[in-house]
């Protein structure tokens, strides 16, 4: 139990910091956004060029845990859809529902728990699972909001392509195409400029897990409560159950598996809680409220599940 404390104790102490210095007035809550801005913007884009143009190509993706982790993003939603449907709630409801149980947090949280756990293969992690999230999980999501949205209704094809175009206009992607693009070319970067993005690699994790904290100061804490513990509960138990399913079922059926490492990092990658920036692509919806809140319940709920699940696990 003291190592798994050894590895949840630093990465919570940095979130609670964060909590209590924006609570107490040091930070105020719109210095979390340039913060988060920074790493978004800067500090993750540099980490994700650096890890995939220092790598070959063939060594940057593993195609059966890139599948697995679609596979149980896509179940994972599945599921949520059709609880919430039986639970009687509306349509707007479930795309909430839908975009929020199977994104984690992954820059900012699990980046970090995968640098202590798994440092080797950390940024390969993080590189799967930020393009499984934003390629394929949040755009179901973010296309039923659009559909529930009568003031906004758009030709199903237009909303595809302008969610495509905003993917690929994000500065980690950007990141990841063009370090991808160096590893395929054989160039080796200089020095200089290797170990300036080493540097600004290092800022990510701390300063992400600081903005986590930060930014729960404010967040709106209106909204329904039955379904923000719904989609906590889907985020935190529901989806990593499923990642640990299909691996099970890939082994009883004889079909390569990830294992070892590759395993728990699958599994602990969908334990996280739900994305921070949850409650902003919501905000076309008229449930943004209950985003706040799931967020704020997973994130609290992170703290005691992730230390017994990484405990059973590693």
């Amino acid at each position: 139990m003291l190592s798994v404390l050894s590895i949840t104790f630093p990465i919570f102490a940095i979130v609670g910091l964060g909590y209590v210095l924006t609570r107490k007035g040091v930070f105020a809550p719109r210095d979390m956004a340039v913060l988060g801005n920074f790493v978004m913007m800067l500090a993750m884009p540099a980490l994700l060029f650096h890890a995939t143009a220092t790598r070959s190509f063939g060594e940057l993706i593993d195609p059966g845990f890139l599948v697995l982790l679609a596979l149980a993003g896509l179940t994972t939603q599945g599921i949520a859809w059709t609880a919430l449907k039986l639970w009687g709630t509306g349509p707007a409801r479930r795309a909430i529902g839908v975009l929020g149980a199977a994104t984690p947090n992954s820059a900012f949280l699990a980046y970090p728990i995968m640098q202590i756990l798994f440092p080797e293969i950390a940024p390969r992690v993080l590189a799967m699972c930020l393009l499984v999230e934003n390629f394929v999980l949040s755009p179901i999501g973010l296309v039923m909001i659009e559909a529930t949205n009568p003031s906004e209704q758009r030709h199903p094809l237009r909303v595809i392509g302008t969610l495509a175009l905003s993917v690929l206009r994000r500065p980690f992607i950007i990141g990841l195409i063009l370090g991808a693009g160096v590893s395929v070319s054989g160039l080796h970067m200089p020095v200089a400029l290797d170990r300036t993005l080493d540097l600004l690699s290092q800022a990510a994790s701390p300063l992400a897990l600081f903005v986590i904290g930060g930014s729960l100061v404010g967040l709106p804490l209106r909204g329904n409560f039955r379904l923000a513990g719904a989609l906590a509960a889907f985020k935190l138990f529901l989806h990593p159950l499923i990642a640990l399913t299909w691996v099970l079922m890939l082994v009883l059926i004889g079909l390569p598996a990830p294992s070892g490492d590759w395993e728990v990092a699958l599994i602990l990658s969908t334990a996280m809680p739900i994305f921070g920036i949850f409650p902003l692509l919501a905000r076309n919806s008229p449930h943004s409220g209950a985003a706040s809140l799931a967020v704020m319940v997973s994130t609290v709920g992170a703290f005691f599940s992730l230390p017994v699940l990484i405990a059973l696990l590693a």
